[in-house]
């Protein structure tokens, strides 16, 4: 038999995970403002201890995240513009029009053995392509709204955040209240820790990417490194963005189709490392999971609430091991999550 608490546990689960699942554009917007509004709440103390108050504190460091986003935004964009003005446009048309000869210049293939099943493919290709542009607008919808309301929400929950807090203490009765206070410590902790591991993973894709990319002779190898290691922080998706840019500019800028081919070798491996070595190992040992538990939980959080929800698969999971520790029922899912 199932008991009452368990069962009770169960439901409450089962509708925050529809909820989740079936208001994604709500509620994902609000889990992620609180989450950066825990990691920036030390640098806001920090500015009211040398003497703005809470408003104006919250509203600077607001501000800052706003400016360092458009910043990093503004000089990919020029890099960008840079890299599409210097490029050939002369291979560009000559895909379009004839790719069969195209391909043939740059590999010792007879594909006009296979030109059936080639035009077949483009063609598949286009159709996808243009099956994606409104699921694109979609996109492009909710980002914006998403860039639009999280800093709102971050600022109000910054200045409210002692009402926040006397919620959260009040919850728990008297005598709990120092490990409740305790528990609030930690997850701050966690997450900063988190939020290093991040920067140290993108580092290294980033360096790696741009190294693999230098070695093969690829222009701005530097550029696209970058963008490989900020891209990174998006799971699956990042990586067949920032892999693609590389292989048009190898397409338009080499003479061999095998620079393109040498391109997607590199991210390959680069991704099977990052996936399985880099981001496990160095997220777990940030945080304190088990690196199997990483991967099930990007799997399972990501289906449940898309890029957003894999992003926050390791907070959630450091919150519940956190957690955890203070109930002793949910010790077998202690042991489960922590490192051995």
């Amino acid at each position: 038999m199932i008991s009452n608490r368990l069962f009770k546990t169960i439901i409450v689960v089962s509708i925050c995970v529809l909820l989740i699942y079936y208001a994604q554009g709500l509620i994902m917007p609000i889990l992620f403002s609180a989450l950066c509004a825990i990691l920036v709440h030390p640098l806001v103390k920090r500015f009211e201890r040398i003497g703005l108050n809470l408003v104006l504190s919250s509203l600077f460091v607001v501000m800052l995240l706003g400016g360092a986003f458009a910043l990093t935004i503004s000089w990919f964009s020029y890099e960008g513009y840079e890299i599409l003005t210097s490029l050939p446009t002369n291979g560009v048309e000559e895909m379009t029009e004839n790719p069969l000869t195209s391909i043939e210049k740059q590999t010792t293939l007879e594909v006009k053995n296979y030109s059936s099943e080639i035009y077949s493919m483009l063609d598949s290709s286009k159709q996808k392509l243009m099956g994606l542009i409104p699921s694109t607008i979609k996109g492009v919808n909710k980002t914006l709204v998403f860039l639009l309301s999280c800093p709102v929400y971050i600022f109000f929950m910054l200045i409210c955040r002692s009402s926040i807090r006397k919620f959260y203490y009040t919850s728990f009765k008297p005598q709990r209240r120092a490990i409740a206070n305790r528990i609030l410590n930690q997850i701050e902790l966690v997450y900063a820790k988190y939020v290093r591991g991040l920067f140290l993973v993108a580092l290294i894709v980033g360096t790696l990417s741009a190294l693999g990319l230098y070695l093969l002779g690829i222009r701005y190898a530097f550029v696209l490194g970058a963008l490989s290691g900020i891209l990174t922080l998006v799971p699956y998706l990042g990586v067949i963005i920032s892999a693609l840019i590389p292989v048009v500019i190898a397409l338009l800028t080499k003479d061999s189709f095998w620079y393109a081919g040498g391109v997607i070798g590199v991210y390959a491996l680069i991704q099977f490392i990052e996936g399985n070595i880099i981001t496990p190992k160095i997220m777990g040992d940030q945080v304190g999971i088990n690196p199997l538990m990483v991967i099930l939980g990007i799997v399972i959080f990501g289906t449940i609430g898309g890029i957003l929800g894999m992003l926050m698969t390791i907070p959630f999971l450091a919150l519940i091991k956190i957690i955890s520790f203070y109930i002793p029922n949910w010790k077998p899912l202690r042991s489960l999550i922590s490192v051995s």
